[in-house]
């Protein structure tokens, strides 16, 4: 990695020391000093929980496609996709590439299925956003907190309007086809010698892997099982994130509503959506801090409880990701690889 892609994680940092000299340094460390580590414990197990049943929701989906895939595959793959959505910007978009390429690697899938089964998963990830952010937005006016009203309804807007947008092109072949050919063409031209080598094989994936998606995606969607069973894993583990928030506040031993965690979750997840800071680093830590100070949380306390929870939820995860990584890499494992090994023992025999 050079300087320009550690640049955004110092610039979050810097963010984070301007928040603590804020709060007030020696505020935030007498704080940290009578942390319960049974109930930070108790948020790091919340962390995992969550990661469990977003990972029985996505193998539940890849199940419903009937694809060959072991759930340690599916798990170690979602652990490779956060890893890289906390280093790339916007919509935690960066990692369902590398999930794809992972669990593709390793199974007898296709990346057009595999591609339906992420991006239903990233729909039935938005649903209890948008309920617990509808909420959260009633519950700011009824509090009378009307500077986070205000941004909330902002955000419910911003995030219909996207997720109708996206909807049309995600239910269309030809759409589909018409914006992935229109990416290329742009890259072609900004790029030329590094792209148009590959524009055989692109059309030839294009060509195989787009009705695979939407294919993959409308028999996903037409399955009632899968469809509420996986619904049911998404609403549980926002359930988690919340907690683990929750459990946060009270390690430090402040009192605080859930429905205020809520609210602050909502503004933070939003926030890490458009954020151009990988995973938010800095920005959703002052975002959440700043939230809960207008909710009446002090300075102190806001900022000591918002680092925490992003040291469990996006520093923790980034150096568990790493090491995860460079353990099994990205190379091809699992079915693929066994069906390599059997056609190599079946000419090695041959040859015999």
């Amino acid at each position: 990695m050079d300087w320009r892609k550690v640049l955004p994680f110092g610039a979050g940092i810097l963010v984070i020391g301007a928040l603590i000299w804020w709060a007030g340094t020696e505020g935030v460390l007498q704080i940290l000093r009578r942390t319960s580590l049974f109930w930070l414990g108790m948020a790091v197990l919340a962390y995992f929980g969550g990661i469990l049943t977003w990972a029985l929701r996505w193998h539940v989906l890849i199940e419903g496609l009937n694809l060959n895939v072991r759930f340690r595959d599916t798990f170690a793959a979602l652990f490779v996709g956060i890893l890289f959505n906390n280093i790339t910007p916007g919509a935690r978009g960066g990692g369902e590439a590398f999930r794809m390429y992972y669990l593709t690697k390793r199974s007898d899938s296709t990346y057009g299925k595999m591609l339906a089964t992420i991006t239903a998963d990233r729909i039935l990830d938005l649903v209890p956003v948008m309920v617990m952010i509808l909420l959260s937005t009633f519950y700011a006016y009824a509090m009378g907190v009307y500077s986070l009203f205000t941004l909330l309804l902002i955000l419910d807007i911003l995030l219909m309007a996207l997720t109708g947008i996206a909807t049309v092109i995600i239910t269309s072949e030809r759409r589909m086809r018409r914006i992935t050919l229109g990416i290329f063409n742009f890259l072609a031209r900004l790029v030329p010698s590094k792209v148009k080598k590959h524009e055989e094989k692109f059309n030839q994936l294009v060509d195989v892997n787009i009705p695979h998606f939407t294919d993959g995606l409308k028999l996903v969607a037409r399955d009632r099982k899968v469809f509420v069973i996986s619904l049911g894993y998404s609403f549980l583990t926002w359930f988690f994130v919340i907690l683990r928030n929750y459990f946060v506040f009270i390690s430090l031993g402040q009192p605080v509503s859930f429905t205020s965690v809520m609210i602050v979750q909502m503004i933070a997840t939003a926030v890490g959506l458009i954020s151009i800071i990988p995973g938010g680093a800095g920005l959703i830590e002052a975002t959440s801090a700043g939230s809960f100070v207008l909710l009446g949380v002090t300075r102190k306390m806001a900022v000591t409880a918002s680092i925490l929870d992003r040291t469990i939820s996006f520093w923790l995860p980034l150096l568990l990701g790493s090491v995860f990584l460079s353990h099994s890499g990205l190379k091809p494992r699992g079915v693929k690889d066994e069906k390599a090994a059997e056609k190599k023992t079946g000419e090695t025999k041959t040859s015999s």
